[in-house]
């Protein structure tokens, strides 16, 4: 008979407890025993014991962010081999959450195959024993009643100190912000601090970024506590409503979720800034952060070449989803050795490779870039220039090399405490997201700059510019197509590759089909709309379509390759009226009178 491998649980609520381990030490005895003497069943040199601490399982932390979930999962996923036992000192270390919420957890296990042994109420759950699901979800509303009292008697004391505190005017708890001190028990505004906070919000008002006023309070000597100044900091001080005297109460934050807003009290703390100054501040600080939208991360690699000049621009035209561009290598020996040389270029829709939710074709980067430069080397771009905005380039740099700093230090501390076995604290989380969201704010405006004189130069020599270690005139070539182009899609039929590019600063866009073996543009055309019409131009002929009546007019004589083409594809551009186009084409093909060129 082969014996059961038993996963033992254990799991304490409060870090106070971890630290002293009043309860892990007794738990772990009490389950390691259980599965000793119980080593007829269970096979004692498999024992694996999971431990949460500091994690609450009312607030079901131990399942969104401990072990317990991290076991769930991998029963999920079929890696815990069926007909193994999860042993916890009791059901309530698993969860005192709603016994709606406990009892789906259980039942997920049972319905794995997993037998649940409790060690305090000597119980095992099995799917043969219906009985226990009866006094499992007894045990379940015990342990969240339990729960609920404790969170309701925790709240109505908060509320009565808080409430003591108003009206006294005095301190609610010693922790409080770094600017505040107690003065004779109540809240008092430290004057270094105040001196630091005037000197951030003129600072950033006058222009200054985030990244750099971090940089002169740092050489200041005036220190954010113990610690050094960073960009994130700054911006977070600034956001702060404790600064103009607002205590701001929370609800419990479930990770994943933004925590929501309780109760605000106005004049709770001392005034540490101008009113009218934080409000000033706060504003410039998010018309900067609401400028471009978006969380795509950035890579930060080799810097002496430039392989994508599209990144940000070009998406996925089956799905609309970011792109990466990803290159092959092939084993060639040199010298003996084998050596890995560069192949391929393929650009990659993400959604298919990271989410596996595309089924985008890969294509190849080189074609595109070719086709696309060729095609922007003809055009006329004093239509198409974006309005110019001020230059402040270097400052977004500045800024985002303080955060780029900060996003090394957040995840530098997060591996730390992963390796003593430490919970990652929901706020440092937070910090590393707000840092990352900047980090990606800051990108997108920079590389979508545009000078005040800036004016894009296509008149470029094509051997040169696909150089990618040419990284000067490739950075130029790339903001120029940011600067024209709000969008550009790829999508591949059969042997072909339909390319649209949407503009800026005009209501047209270009489509481009690509011959992906002969690797040569068959057919350019081009869609305009109007207010009362959509124009389809395409070299010999025009196609108006009047949107009011739904009436295609054909304007010109027609090539017969055009308009095959034109009617073998209009279809696949990104427009729904496009379809109507195409029963056009087709119902009227034998009307058309074409040229004989």
């Amino acid at each position: 008979m082969n014996k059961i491998i038993p996963y033992g649980y254990i799991r304490v609520s409060s870090l106070e407890q971890a630290r002293k381990s009043s309860g892990l030490d007794t738990q772990d005895e009490e389950v390691k025993r259980y599965i000793i003497q119980n080593s007829e069943t269970f096979d004692i040199d498999r024992i694996v014991m999971m431990s949460d601490a500091g994690l609450s399982a009312y607030a079901g932390t131990n399942i969104s962010e401990g072990k317990l979930g991290k076991f769930i999962a991998d029963v999920k996923a079929g890696l815990v081999p069926e007909g193994s036992a999860l042993v916890c000192y009791s059901l309530d270390r698993l969860s005192r959450q709603n016994p709606w919420i406990g009892n789906q957890l259980i039942s997920t296990l049972i319905g794995a195959g997993i037998d649940i042994h409790s060690v305090a109420e000597k119980m095992i759950l099995r799917s043969e024993d219906p009985i226990g699901a009866i006094m499992s979800t007894i045990y379940m509303m015990r342990s969240n009643n339990e729960s609920v009292i404790k969170s309701e008697r925790a709240k109505s004391g908060y509320v009565r100190r808080l409430r003591e505190s108003i009206k006294n005017k005095k301190i609610l708890t010693r922790q409080m912000p770094r600017w505040l001190y107690e003065h004779e028990g109540s809240y008092a505004v430290d004057l270094d601090m105040r001196h630091i906070i005037d000197f951030i919000f003129d600072s950033y008002i006058s222009g200054k970024s985030t990244g750099y006023i971090a940089s002169e309070l740092n050489k200041k000597g005036w220190l954010y506590g113990d610690t050094q100044w960073r960009g994130s900091y700054v911006a977070r001080l600034i956001r702060d409503e404790r600064l103009i005297g607002k205590h701001i109460r929370y609800s419990k934050q479930v990770k994943g979720t933004r925590r929501e807003v309780i109760e605000i009290i106005n004049d709770f703390y001392p005034l540490a800034v101008d009113v009218e100054k934080f409000h000033l501040a706060n504003n410039m600080l998010t018309n900067v952060a609401e400028n471009i939208r978006g969380r795509t991360r950035i890579t930060y690699g080799d810097t002496s070449i430039l392989r994508n000049i599209f990144s940000n621009v070009i998406k996925c035209g089956l799905c609309g989803g970011d792109t990466s561009v990803l290159q092959n290598t092939r084993v060639k020996m040199v010298d003996g050795e084998r050596k890995y040389i560069p192949y391929k270029t393929f650009l990659r829709c993400r959604n298919k490779s990271e989410l596996k939710k595309c089924k985008q074709r890969d294509v190849k980067y080189e074609l595109i870039e070719s086709v696309i430069l060729l095609h922007l080397m003809g055009l006329n771009i004093a239509s198409l220039l974006a309005s110019p905005i001020d230059n402040q380039v270097e400052l977004y740099r500045t800024e985002l090399e303080s955060y780029i700093a900060d996003k090394v230090q957040y995840n530098a501390m997060i591996e730390e405490r992963k390796r003593e076995g430490k919970r990652i604290r929901p706020n440092t989380i937070d910090a590393l997201e707000e840092v990352e969201d900047r980090i990606d704010e800051l990108n997108r405006l920079i590389e979508n700059h545009v000078d005040e004189n800036f004016v894009p130069d296509f008149n470029i020599d094509l051997e040169k510019i696909t150089d990618i270690s040419n990284v000067t005139d490739r950075s130029l070539l790339k903001k120029g197509i940011a600067t024209i182009a709000k969008k550009i899609l790829y999508k591949r039929v059969g042997d072909y590759i339909i390319i649209e590019i949407i503009y800026r600063n005009t209501n047209a866009k270009h489509v481009l089909v690509v011959d992906n073996k002969l690797l040569i543009t068959i057919v350019n055309f081009s869609i305009q709309y109007n207010e009362k019409n959509t124009l389809y131009k395409c070299n010999s002929f025009i196609i108006c379509h009047e949107k009011e009546s739904n009436v295609f007019i054909i304007e010109g004589c027609a090539d017969i390759q055009d308009y095959g083409n034109m009617m073998n594809f209009i279809d696949y551009v990104s427009d729904e009226e496009t379809i109507n186009l195409k029963d056009y084409l087709v119902n009227n093909a034998h009307k058309i009178s074409f040229s004989t060129n």
